[in-house]
């Protein structure tokens, strides 16, 4: 063998070593990522991890198979309680039935939440028999789910058991995309805020909430807050008139001034509402003025540390009134495009639909093609041009 050949087969062999290493570091990368794996003891009787035939492992905690199968038909039941027919009498129900007590979760961390239960707020463990695997989603409890606590001290719970829900509000998971983290359950409406400055008012924005509201079967109410900064109120409301055109309830509002405070009080009286909306439109200025009991900036407490913060990145329950409840939580927006193809979009824009079948082609994009009937409307008056560059924007981002 020629030095020529054996310098090439010597770099073919550490380019194979090389791959090798490569595979074995992202098969391990998967089992770390799998921390069930990592923290059970392997057992000759336990199922062990197999990989798919993508070579990935999925993130499932090792046991018997019976338990398993046991457990997801356990959890994919519950889910599949969904219902608006549940109701409080449905809850009250439930709990008569059982030794323990019916509580409300009105924030949830990492292993533990914050229950409401008979008018005080226990911290509560959940019950190691609860999972989410096999459900679809990522997470156990959320803000706004019944539950069935065991009184452990005067400040203290477990949580035995998660009710049947009404509803529930999901997003992408961060780390499990093909999954779903619920951040609330059993809320009824969304209430969509933005502000007509400071920021300025953003159409688009309020048609993914929209949208979300719709996918996620909660009634949405829209407040453009900030009026009083308008030059003209009436030219305001005309610019989002198409809204209440489509029956959406609308409210202008100002928190500085108190206008349209009391018909918005009035749509969230009795509801469990969640908020929706940019940060600086508003909302806890609104709710502040509505509610004096309400202080939203230092609301959201620590399980760990006890201490008050301002609360961003998860959903916290808050009463609201004498009968209602508002949950302050991120991410709507992610809610409303997350799996939406472009062939469903026109679902929630009836306004252009309605003049889709006058147009010349079939696969009219509403753009440049000759003869669409889209845009004739939007020229006569008949549409108004904003909700069709918001459709067609909307319309790009989104996978065919």
């Amino acid at each position: 063998m020629t030095n020529k050949l054996k310098k090439r087969r010597k770099r073919q062999v550490k380019e194979q070593q090389r791959q090798q290493l490569l595979a074995e570091k992202g098969q391990k990368k998967r089992v770390r990522h799998n921390t069930a794996a990592n923290q059970e003891k392997h057992r000759a009787d336990w199922q062990p991890l197999e990989p798919n035939e993508q070579g990935v492992i999925a993130d499932r905690r090792i046991m018997p198979r019976d338990e398993q199968t046991r457990r997801i038909q356990t959890a994919v039941a519950s889910q599949q309680a969904i219902s608006a027919n549940i109701d409080e009498a449905l809850w009250q129900e439930l709990a008569a039935e059982s030794p323990f007590q019916l509580g409300m979760v009105v924030e949830v961390s990492r292993g533990l939440c914050r229950v409401a239960v008979d008018g005080r707020i226990l911290i509560c463990d959940l019950r190691g028999a609860l999972i989410a695997e096999g459900s679809g989603y990522t997470n156990v409890t959320a803000v706004g789910d019944r539950v069935l606590v065991q009184l452990l001290a005067e400040d203290r719970g477990l949580v035995e058991e998660v009710l049947p829900r009404r509803s529930g509000l999901a997003r992408p998971d961060s780390f499990d995309v093909h999954l779903k983290q619920i951040i609330a359950a059993n809320v009824e409406q969304a209430l969509i805020v933005a502000s007509w400055r400071e920021p300025h008012l953003w159409l688009q924005l309020i048609d993914e909430y929209l949208i979300g509201a719709a996918r996620n079967n909660l009634t949405a109410v829209i407040c453009i807050n900030k009026i009083d900064l308008a030059e003209d109120t009436a030219m305001c409301r005309e610019l989002v008139r198409p809204y209440a055109d489509l029956n959406y309830s609308l409210h202008l509002t100002s928190a500085a001034t108190g206008q349209g405070l009391d018909d918005l009080r009035a749509a969230l009286e009795g509801k469990t509402t969640v908020l929706a909306g940019m940060s600086g439109v508003g909302k806890s200025s609104l709710l502040t003025v509505m509610d004096g009991n309400l202080n939203l900036k230092t609301n959201a407490v620590s399980l760990k540390r006890h201490e008050g913060k301002h609360t961003t990145t998860q959903a916290v329950m808050l009463p609201f009134g004498q009968n209602a409840y508002v949950v302050d939580t991120p991410g709507i927006r992610e809610m409303g495009l997350d799996g939406l193809r472009q062939p469903e979009l026109l679902d929630f824009y009836p306004d252009v639909a309605e003049f889709i079948a006058g147009c010349r082609f079939n696969d009219c994009t509403h753009s440049h093609e000759p003869g669409c009937a889209v845009k004739t409307a939007v020229a006569d008056g008949t549409l108004v041009e904003w909700r069709l560059e918001n459709y067609r924007k909307i319309y790009q981002s989104i996978p065919e």
